[in-house]
């Protein structure tokens, strides 16, 4: 596990980490663990770390910036302005306030940069760009070094402060709570978004989510695969440690879809992080206007692995923009053992198709609810016919916000699983008149 400025830096009050330490007026200071936390607020924050531990990982960290109001002001200002690019409302004043209460920064010079660069905080602007530039001025403030300064955010700064101030205030703890507290950060892992190095990510789709934190990710782009592990975040009374496997984010490219059973073996290999609810079979991480045929390419490409499509766990109750999570259809290349006949179904033609093992189709009907739009007209076909079955998808031109939806509607038709249709897949053939599902389920049964 990488140690990111693990050591709590404690200043005099005359020395500020390379600027005088000026708490009233400039309001800079070392915001290094000065300013100690009330007795009341850190025993609520102890009780919300020993709640957080039980949850599921990625609502992990909302729930400590909610219930770990260490600095005496509420973190919300800080996680607005990692939406500012959205036009998300931010009370810059708020923020800096925020900052200045939990011991300030480290010279005046980064107070005046880190101020100027909140007022920039615009739509269509990275929202990142503040506290980068504090990371870089104050790193022992920010927790960061070279491996995780992707992550310098408000999110960051606030789990940095909260670790910060809990470092100072065990030492006035009676043993119990501080045995307490320790037992709550031993199992504080957080799972991190699947930042690049400049601190973006990929929008991917919406869609279920699947319990479970999965740790390793296939990265598919329309020129590009990459296989690698996913980023966490340990909350220590010592500070912030990153856990990303010494392999950030995006990991290795693979040269072919060929590589990708070797990559995934790989990854595999390495100790996997300590998550009571870890799902180690990889998610696929795909921009959701991307055409969905890349996904294809790498469900075709897994071999005897499955996989799930990563959606986005969406605020409020993950922390972090970008945090992905597994959709709950399993995904891979070839049917489970014994699965007979199956269903096919596209993501532009309105039909859906049953065929044999051989992949020849032995019935085929229109969609129903022709008036519809096509993700009803899925979720209807498949809540009727797909309970128990294997759905084969017909890319053809559509996107991977798309396939997310036709695998929302086979997940939620109780469908066992997805792979590609083969090449040039039909649905038609023995064909319908009109959707019906005791033709089609006969079909199914049929031997």
């Amino acid at each position: 596990m990488r140690r990111s400025v693990i050591a709590t830096v404690l200043c005099t009050a005359a020395m500020a980490c390379g600027g005088k330490k000026e708490r009233s007026g400039t309001g800079t200071g070392t915001g290094t663990g000065t300013g100690k936390a009330e007795a009341g607020d850190v025993g609520r924050c102890v009780s919300t770390l020993e709640r957080a531990a039980s949850m599921p990982a990625f609502e992990r960290g909302g729930a400590i910036v909610r219930g770990c109001g260490l600095c005496g002001r509420p973190w919300d200002p800080l996680i607005a302005a990692d939406r500012a690019d959205t036009g998300t409302p931010v009370d810059l004043e708020e923020v800096w306030a925020i900052v200045d209460a939990c011991g300030g920064v480290c010279t005046n010079q980064a107070a005046a940069v880190f101020r100027g660069q909140l007022a920039e905080l615009l739509p269509g602007k990275p929202s990142t760009r503040p506290w980068r530039a504090l990371a870089e001025a104050c790193p022992e403030l920010m927790h960061v070094d070279k491996d995780s300064e992707r992550f310098a955010s408000g999110a960051w700064y606030a789990l940095g402060a909260i670790g910060d101030k809990l470092h100072v205030a065990r030492a006035t703890l009676p043993p119990s709570d501080q045995a307490r507290l320790d037992a709550a950060l031993t199992a504080m892992l957080l799972p991190l978004p699947p930042f690049t190095a400049p601190g973006t990510s990929f929008i991917v789709p919406g869609g279920g989510l699947r319990p479970g934190t999965p740790w390793k990710a296939i990265t598919v782009t329309t020129d590009a695969v990459f296989v690698g592990r996913l980023a966490f975040a340990q909350v220590t009374a010592n500070g912030l440690q990153l856990d990303d496997g010494d392999t950030p984010y995006p990991g290795a490219r693979i040269a072919s879809h060929g590589e990708l059973a070797a990559a995934l073996a790989a990854v595999s290999a390495t100790p996997p992080p300590a998550l009571t609810d870890r799902l180690d079979t990889p998610v696929i991480i795909a921009p959701r206007a991307a055409p969905a045929r890349i996904v294809g390419d790498v469900l075709a490409a897994l071999g005897t692995e499955r996989a799930h499509l990563a959606v986005a766990a969406a605020a409020p109750a993950a922390l972090w923009r970008g945090l992905v999570a597994a959709h709950p259809l399993p995904l891979g290349a070839t049917p489970p053992d014994g699965a007979g006949r199956r269903l096919r179904v596209g993501l532009a033609t309105p039909r859906i198709a049953v065929v044999d093992p051989g992949g020849v189709v032995v019935a085929s009907a229109p969609l129903p609810l022709p008036d519809r739009p096509m993700v009803e007209r899925w979720a209807a076909a498949l809540n009727a016919v797909a309970q128990g079955r294997t759905i084969e998808l017909v890319v053809e031109d559509g996107q991977v916000d798309a396939l997310s939806q036709l695998l929302d509607a086979a997940a939620g038709g109780g469908a066992a699983g997805a792979i590609p249709a083969p090449a040039k897949a039909g649905l038609t053939g023995k064909d319908l008149v009109a959707f019906d599902d005791v033709k089609l389920k006969a079909a199914l049964d049929a031997p």
